[in-house]
C-alpha cells in the first residue's frame, strides 16, 4: 500500500512537473513572438530615422547652398540702400 501511495504521489508530482514545463514553454513561446514584433518595430523606427537623417542631410546641403545666394542678396541690398542714399 505504501509503494501504491508513493507511487501515486510521484505520480502526481512528476504530472504537476510536466505541466510546469508545459507553462514556462508556452510562456517562453510568447516571449518570443512578443520579441520578434518587438525587432520588428525596432527596424521600422531604424528606417524611418535614417529616411530623417537622409532629408535632414539633404536639407543642410540646400541651406549651404542658399547661404552663397543670401549673401549675395545682402550685398545687392546694401548697395541698393548706398544708392537710395545717395540719391536722397
Amino acid at each position: 500500500m505504501d509503494v501504491l501511495l508513493a507511487n501515486s504521489s510521484f505520480t502526481t508530482e512528476f504530472g504537476q512537473f510536466i505541466r510546469e514545463i508545459e507553462r514556462f514553454i508556452r510562456e517562453f513561446e510568447q516571449f518570443i513572438r512578443e520579441f520578434e514584433q518587438f525587432i520588428r518595430e525596432f527596424g521600422q523606427f531604424i528606417r524611418e530615422f535614417e529616411r530623417f537623417i537622409r532629408e535632414f542631410e539633404r536639407f543642410i546641403r540646400e541651406f549651404e547652398r542658399f547661404i552663397p545666394e543670401f549673401g549675395q542678396f545682402i550685398r545687392e541690398f546694401g548697395r541698393f540702400i548706398r544708392e537710395f542714399e545717395f540719391y536722397s
